[in-house]
């Protein structure tokens, strides 16, 4: 395993991100991204789609920081990535992927620990957003606890619900990977609708193997 990245103590200023001739190798063999450049602006929306095993989801890693590549710059705002604090890069953003973590807890509990003010009001409103709301109601409410490994719902339920969580802890940039792949047709149209807004003043990246 690659030994963690290591990150500096800057804070984040402009939300604008840059991929600057970027390389990157798994194995210092094969190189999986090369020399790339990307740039993905503080509002409005970008997609990357391509078929399963193109980099994509090796951009999101070094997006998110998880990756450094060998060669190139990531820069957040004109600041490299690496000389940011994590805990302050992580403050501004969000990802979402196809196999998120939902915690152990009550689905209350899951909303709180994106933003800890969360009303029951809020969370119902982002359940609506993804097309959540009436299941969670039916099947009780924000006190219902969700298993170890989400096992009591669907995989398309734990990414609705992920993504609703997501949208709760209102963030500036948003990272959606693959965060569709498990959802119904209806339910992925009124949720891509709503990342539409959120990208009207956030900086929201989509990652997909399609076009939606």
């Amino acid at each position: 395993n690659a030994p963690d990245p290591e990150w500096g103590t800057e804070n984040v200023d402009g939300k604008e991100i840059k991929l600057e001739n970027v390389t990157f190798s798994y194995d210092g063999k094969r190189d999986v991204l090369k020399n790339v450049d990307m740039t993905f602006p503080e509002k409005g929306m970008t997609a990357i789609v391509g078929e399963s095993g193109c980099g994509k989801s090796t951009v999101v890693n070094i997006l998110v920081g998880a990756f450094r590549p060998q060669k190139g710059d990531v820069t957040v705002g004109g600041k490299q990535l690496e000389k940011l604090s994590r805990e302050n890069w992580y403050s501004h953003l969000s990802a979402v992927s196809y196999n998120t973590y939902i915690f152990n807890e009550s689905v209350r509990d899951n909303f709180k620990m994106a933003k800890e003010s969360v009303t029951d009001e809020e969370i119902y409103a982002a359940l609506e957003k993804v097309n959540l709301k009436e299941f969670i109601e039916e099947n009780g409410g924000l006190d219902k606890v969700i298993t170890e490994d989400a096992n009591n719902i669907s995989g398309g339920q734990k990414q609705r619900l992920a993504l609703a969580i997501a949208l709760v802890s209102d963030k500036d940039i948003y990272v959606f990977d693959e965060a569709t792949s498990n959802i119904d047709i209806d339910s992925e149209a009124v949720i891509m609708k709503n990342i539409k807004a959120i990208s009207e003043s956030k900086s929201v990246i989509v990652i997909s193997h399609r076009l939606a």
